[in-house]
């Protein structure tokens, strides 16, 4: 199997981890660089498989360098993965801004990186089974930010949601939904794991739209969608 090209341009604090999740040299060839300008140029040169940019490199941002690959179609085989600190709201706008491919939030956590980069690299997705159910959903990346939005399937693990406007892989967004029946209002954070393009759906069953799972669900949460789904209510709501 050919070797994945990777290129890293990240700070000192995200170095080590990510550098651990590449160390395998049978399967991965990784170029760092320390700063956008260096990292155009090698995306142009070298056409990585993935790109992890910090959006706030030094000379040319993050932001900006996806921006220049996207719009110039300079690299389109190239996969760019911007890393910005959670708690920046700006910094994420950039990011999505400018349509990257995948989100990475600061500080990272290797369960999370790790599943992301496979999911990009290699097309993998896990999960519990989802059902078919027909809900209303507020979700948004802020709390004072949640846009009406429609559930089409739901897990114990996740679901999925018709959109319009995609986020990258990896966009941590809040969700509250409110099961039937049960009477439940789950408020949770998510993770989007994948994304069904209308340009390009890889589950043509499905609506344009975004799968998530949850990162943050307690318990009595994840009960109260446990009888929903095996519930008689379920049906007539579906």
């Amino acid at each position: 199997m050919r070797k994945k090209r990777i290129l890293l341009g990240v700070d000192a604090d995200a170095l080590p981890m990510t550098t651990e999740f590449f160390s395998n040299r049978g399967k991965f060839n990784v170029t760092e660089v320390h700063d956008g300008h260096e990292a155009l140029r090698c995306i142009m040169e070298e056409k990585p498989d993935l790109a992890i940019l910090d959006v706030n490199l030094p000379k040319k941002r993050g932001d900006e360098c996806c921006e220049a690959v996207k719009l110039g179609n300079l690299a389109p085989a190239t996969v760019v993965a911007l890393m910005a600190c959670v708690h920046n709201s700006d910094d994420i706008k950039r990011c999505l801004h400018v349509n990257c491919d995948a989100l990475l939030v600061k500080p990272l956590a290797y369960e999370r990186l790790s599943g992301i980069i496979t999911r990009l690299l290699f097309s993998e997705r896990r999960g519990t089974p989802r059902f078919q159910v027909r809900l209303p959903i507020r979700c948004g990346i802020l709390h004072q930010d949640l846009a009406d939005s429609s559930m089409v399937n739901l897990s114990t693990g996740g679901l999925f949601i018709e959109a319009e406007r995609m986020m990258p892989i990896g966009t941590p967004l809040q969700m509250v939904f409110t099961l039937p029946g049960d009477d439940a209002t789950i408020t949770c954070t998510g993770e989007v794991t994948w994304v069904n393009r209308p340009e390009q759906r890889c589950q043509p069953l499905l609506p344009a739209g975004m799968g998530l799972k949850f990162l943050d669900i307690g318990d009595r949460e994840v009960g109260a969608i446990q009888r929903f789904l095996y519930s008689e209510e379920r049906v007539n709501w579906t």
